[in-house]
């Protein structure tokens, strides 16, 4: 069971660096802001992060018996640059009432081996032990790429 684990974590992150191919370097501020104070800025109803702005990139479904899961994709965008900081992964369970909703950064490749480790971190501890956790997130991760890889 650990080997069908790694093997997901393996191809997630395989797929998570083929598509930032075109992607500007990510900051640790930038990082802290998807993970952490998107979800502030949402509930708090604040204004958007001064300097940025979001395009949207696209969602994909998953479902499996009745558990129904999205992951939706969002360009991080810098004032002044064309190319995304970053992408910013959302997770939800929209099946249930107050399902999950997870904020994963998908760094640029450039950026530092700090922040990709923790992004591997961060899916390590937010995924595990979930295979249908899992599966939406490369199923999303996919599409994703295909859709960005075709542009």
């Amino acid at each position: 069971m650990k080997t069908y684990k790694n093997f997901f974590t393996t191809l997630v992150f395989t797929i998570l660096i083929s598509i930032t191919s075109s992607f500007a370097q990510t900051t640790q501020e930038e990082y802290n802001y998807i993970t952490k104070g998107y979800k502030v800025q949402l509930e708090s109803g604040l204004d958007m992060k001064k300097g940025y702005s979001f395009k949207d990139l696209g969602n994909s479904t998953v479902t499996s018996g009745y558990e129904k899961r999205t992951t939706e994709f969002k360009a991080l965008l810098k004032e002044g640059q064309s190319k995304p900081v970053a992408i910013m992964m959302i997770y939800r369970r929209t099946d249930i009432a107050n399902g999950a909703v997870i904020y994963v950064c998908i760094p640029g490749p450039d950026a530092p081996k700090e922040i990709w480790q923790q992004t591997m971190d961060f899916v390590s501890a937010n995924f595990k032990n979930n295979d249908t956790m899992l599966q939406t997130i490369i199923w999303g991760l996919m599409n994703f790429g295909s859709k960005e890889a075709s542009k």
